[in-house]
């Protein structure tokens, strides 16, 4: 994580971006040497967490065939 003093981050937050997306970065904004606020990338969440009702349950068999004997020639 790179100090940045607030007057420095006003004036070069387009280029502070880039270097957020490109090399995965983050700053630590600093007021009179005082930590204010920190500029990291965004990692989206998931989004199906909150839809749970997304999710299928599948209720039946999935196979037709009976598979029991090649499992015993397996053995």
């Amino acid at each position: 994580m790179e100090v940045v003093n607030i007057f420095e981050a006003k004036n070069k937050l387009s280029g502070l971006i880039s270097n957020i997306e490109k090399n995965g970065m983050s700053y630590l904004i600093c007021k009179n040497g005082k930590p204010v606020a920190e500029i990291v990338a965004h990692k989206s969440k998931d989004r199906l967490k909150k839809h749970r009702n997304l999710y299928v349950k599948i209720n039946a068999q999935l196979f037709d065939d009976d598979l029991s004997e090649d499992w015993e020639c397996l053995q």
